[in-house]
């Protein structure tokens, strides 16, 4: 005998279907275009800056004038290079965004306080966004001694303050204490060091700064700049297991990524005074 199908029966089974058809659209619509995003390979140049100053005396692989900037920060508009934030990245490789053609990051390292006082007005005028990696230690140290002349201070908390609420800024951490070349090399091992006392000074020392942002601004950064780009394979996974994101080394390289890529040890071109501006981004083309 046949089995009769009810009114509601019907009705169940017509609101799946729809459900089901209405799942196929979306993820027909969708899906391409992540497929798209995670073919395709981005080229990413990140370039790295330090200290900018008037002193023509510092001027050197680390420090460069003001005009020398601006005249990068000229070109990169001039030849349709757009900047983004170290966050568009993140967004990207997560599927949540696509980038620029030509995309690049500008970022700073040690937190001079000519990042306050001469790139801020440079980053508004073009409206370009940058990363600055504070350095712990000299943070707490300039805000102890009230220093503020930007020939030669440091953020201080005020300051780190100010940058964390401004739309254009990223703050990344570049270590409480390990921005020396001395018996430990930036965060690097010692000779004979054991993994497990490793693994504490460095976490100490890492959330150490976390723990002062936290109060002061009310985040920790996700961005790890390693000191002088000194890195090693337990390093990296203590900066993992402390929920960093991103890292950033001093490899002078393009870099390569696409939707689901990982965003560690990614390379940066240092930008040192010898080279005009045309021949330092012309150098960077040619190895594409």
């Amino acid at each position: 005998m046949y089995k009769i199908v009810t009114f509601k029966t019907l009705s169940v089974i017509s609101i799946i279907i729809c459900i089901l058809m209405i799942f196929s659209a979306v993820t027909n619509t969708f899906l391409p275009v992540l497929s798209v995003f995670k073919e395709t390979k981005k080229d990413i140049l990140i370039i790295m800056y330090h200290q900018i100053s008037e002193n023509s005396s510092l001027w050197g692989d680390y420090v460069i004038p003001e005009k020398m900037l601006e005249a990068d920060f000229q070109y990169l508009k001039s030849n349709g290079y757009t900047p983004v934030k170290i966050k568009d990245l993140v967004e990207f490789t997560r599927g949540k965004k696509d980038l620029p053609e030509k995309t690049v990051v500008i970022t700073f390292d040690d937190g001079h306080r000519s990042f306050l006082t001469k790139v801020v007005p440079l980053l508004e005028k073009y409206s370009f966004p940058a990363n600055v990696n504070i350095v712990g230690s000299l943070v707490d140290l300039y805000t102890e001694n009230g220093e503020t002349d930007d020939r030669y201070a440091y953020l201080n908390w005020n300051d780190i303050k100010i940058l964390s609420e401004h739309p254009l800024v990223e703050i990344g951490h570049h270590s409480y204490n390990f921005h020396s070349l001395g018996l430990r090399r930036g965060m690097g091992k010692i000779y004979g060091e054991s993994n497990s006392a490793y693994t504490e000074i460095i976490k100490t020392d890492i959330e150490m700064l976390n723990n002062k942002l936290l109060s002061d601004i009310g985040f920790v950064p996700f961005i790890m700049a390693y000191p002088y780009g000194i890195k090693n394979k337990t390093l990296e996974e203590i900066v993992k297991s402390e929920g960093f994101s991103v890292t950033l080394s001093c490899r002078e390289c393009i870099n390569k990524i696409s939707v689901g890529d990982e965003l560690f040890d990614l390379g940066r071109f240092n930008r040192p005074y010898k080279y005009t501006t045309n021949t330092f981004f012309t150098e960077i083309v040619n190895q594409q």
